[in-house]
């Protein structure tokens, strides 16, 4: 599996922490799961099927292509050297590691802002769909910049429609940052623990939800709800938290 699909498997993942349980006193949560790594596959043979082709032609604007790319790469590397010294040591990364990884995103974030203010945002034709993905993964990465992020997202949604952006990239971003502005997700990718149990943060348009997230080649929310319960070890209710519920208390 490619650095990025691993991120977005990861991203994906990224729903709430981990809860241990005893081992006499399992939690209620979803039934009949397959196992969690049946489900990692058949997520990644989803993403696989969606990816795109590389244009014909050579990108237009090669620079900044090239730029696009070690800007990901930067990212990755950061985020994977974190990883590393967190499983050599005991699940918390050395604090270089974390420093690395804001750092990256904040540089990365700057540039792209840069590029979006003078209106130079790229094309697939100018930096090639890699660099789109490329493009993604920094919006992705831009929490700490939301205005930012919204613009990128309407920059990308066109390119998802075109089939230049692979479909559950758009997805997750989507609804990272509507869940972030206080406003229902469509996809259903974001959760949140309350009680000890792993809802999907509100979702928009419930009745047509399974559709949204078959055209975008995605799990369906049980599959995906079974893949979270597995990895953070925390239940899974599949009932989406209400407005109120995910309002914190004063």
């Amino acid at each position: 599996m490619t650095p990025i699909r691993t991120a977005l498997l990861a991203l994906s993942l990224a729903a709430a922490p981990s809860l241990v349980f005893a081992a006499d006193a399992a939690p209620a949560g979803l039934k009949d799961c397959p196992p969690f790594e049946t489900l990692r596959q058949l997520e990644a043979d989803k993403i696989a099927a969606k990816q795109l082709k590389p244009l014909d032609t050579p990108p237009t604007q090669p620079a900044l292509h090239q730029e696009l790319l070690a800007m990901m790469k930067r990212d990755q590397d950061a985020r994977s050297n974190a990883a590393a010294s967190a499983k050599a040591n005991g699940g918390r990364p050395d604090q270089p590691f974390i420093l690395a990884i804001f750092q990256a995103d904040q540089d990365n974030s700057s540039r792209m802002r840069e590029l979006v203010e003078a209106g130079q945002f790229p094309s697939p034709k100018q930096v090639g769909r890699d660099g789109i993905r490329a493009a993604w993964l920094i919006a992705a990465h831009s929490e700490r910049d939301p205005e930012l992020q919204g613009k990128l997202l309407k920059l990308l949604e066109p390119l998802a429609k075109s089939g230049d952006l692979v479909p559950q990239d758009f997805a997750l971003l989507s609804d990272k940052i509507s869940v972030a502005n206080g406003e229902p997700q469509r996809y259903g990718t974001q959760f949140r623990a309350v009680g000890g149990i792993n809802h999907p943060q509100p979702i928009a348009d419930f009745d047509s939800l399974e559709a949204r997230r078959a055209d975008a080649g995605m799990l369906t929310m049980r599959e995906y709800g079974c893949l979270l319960q597995q990895f953070h070890g925390i239940p899974v209710d599949l009932t989406p938290l209400t407005p109120a519920a995910t309002t914190p208390a004063k």
